[in-house]
């Protein structure tokens, strides 16, 4: 097959799914709920080669998955939370590897953001279709130059950096050797655009579950230049006057929320299945406790869901409300909403594989899989109880009118 006929058989695909032109958030969700049936198909595949296989990242950059992040001003869709969550979600439900892919490259429009127009209009001026891939931690080095910055660093877990355009890089800021203040008062934290040319992959991504997220560590061994152009401060100052997804750094990954929530509801289907051909061979073989842990799971999910839509849409009516900042507690129930889905999630594992006995253990059984992909995302930082102390905090220090949800 030449390659004009293999463009042709992609075009003629995107066609037959009825894929709308990516011009708002709406019809980007909408897309989403039209390439379900596509991860589907690929999701044994993507799980294989750990990484989103070649038709799936086609057709989710077709569809617009990954430029939910960028604003309006910058020419994206300037998707709410809510909607960046409902993404994630819908195709976590069906692979919790693919939905990473959603959660993590959205955040790239963030990062476009907030570049200085050149460097934006230089990385994104011909598209928005351009995945970008960022790892934070552990941070690089980046020491002022003339022009930029010279880069060296070991980042781990970059999520989605095979189906990337480019890759990001938070680096700590030295000037002269020393360490270089931002805004914070803290040593400057900036992400660099890195040459991917001097990016050597590690390629180590072995992992109990969520394997399609392609999170494989990358390195810049030797000092390389990045032109300040290409950078952008990771923690800049919460601004209300801002435009609305530049408001709070602590935003851009809120839409990962939707993996736990995705992870959860497939678990409740396949558990709901399996009891589903156990009754229909015989219904003395389903008993209350399997459908009390069903009903359970099911619950868990449900309120999940509500809840993180209602602290979305919290947020997103103070981001959408020009001149609105975040209070401290309005941010703390944000970031906080990602440590109640994941609690969630971990309950309704624990029910599912009640429902499926021992049958979870056999490799043929597909919940061993979401099993698997639920508790590797529960490893993620974001999802630690840990974090609820932040919202603890807020209302130690709020006054009492400020607790009504």
């Amino acid at each position: 097959m030449t390659m004009t006929d293999t463009a042709a058989g992609s075009a003629l695909e995107e066609d037959s799914l009825g894929l709308e032109p990516k011009t708002t958030a709406e019809a980007i969700l909408r897309n989403t709920d039209r390439i379900l049936p596509v991860i589907a198909e690929e999701a044994d595949e993507i799980e294989r080669i750990a990484r989103l296989t070649p038709r799936a990242e086609r057709i989710m950059r077709a569809a617009g998955v990954f430029e939910l992040g960028f604003g309006k001003h910058r020419g994206g869709v300037e998707a709410t939370l809510r909607e960046q969550v409902e993404a994630t979600a819908k195709v976590s439900a069906i692979d919790a590897g693919a939905g990473w892919n959603v959660g993590v490259l959205n955040a790239g429009g963030y990062y476009a953001t907030r570049l200085p127009q050149d460097g934006f209009d230089e990385l994104y001026g011909d598209t928005l279709d351009h995945p970008t891939s960022g790892a934070f931690h552990p941070p690089g080095r980046a020491e002022v130059v003339d022009g930029g910055f010279m880069v060296t660093g070991n980042w781990g877990w970059g999520s989605g950096s095979y189906s990337a355009d480019y890759i990001v890089g938070g680096c700590l800021v030295f000037k002269d050797g020393q360490p270089m203040p931002g805004v914070s008062g803290r040593q400057a934290l900036y992400g660099l655009y890195l040459p991917k040319e001097a990016i050597v992959v590690a390629h180590d991504w072995q992992t109990l579950g969520v394997r399609g997220s392609g999170s494989t560590s990358y390195s810049i061994p030797e000092p390389t230049f990045v032109p300040a152009r290409h950078s952008f401060d990771r923690e800049p100052l919460d601004d209300g006057d801002k435009d609305p997804l530049n408001k709070s750094v602590h935003i851009a990954f809120f839409g990962l929320t939707g993996v736990a929530l995705g992870v959860a509801e497939h678990a409740v289907r396949l558990a709901a299945e399996y009891l589903r051909v156990r009754y229909e061979s015989s219904p003395t073989r389903v008993d209350a406790n399997m459908l009390q842990c069903l009903g359970e799971a099911a619950s868990e999910v449900e309120f999940a869901y509500a809840g993180v839509r209602a602290a979305a849409d919290a947020v997103d009516e103070v981001l959408f409300t020009p001149g609105r900042a975040l209070s401290p507690l309005e941010l703390a129930r944000m970031v906080t909403a990602n440590q109640q889905a994941a609690i969630a999630l971990r309950r309704v594992l624990n029910l599912a594989s009640e429902v499926a006995q021992s049958s979870y253990i056999l490799d043929r059984e597909p919940l061993q899989r979401v099993l698997r992909d639920g508790f590797s995302a529960l490893a993620h930082a974001g999802t630690r109880r840990a974090g609820l102390q932040m919202v603890g905090k807020a209302h130690v220090e709020s006054a009492a009118t400020d607790w009504v949800l």
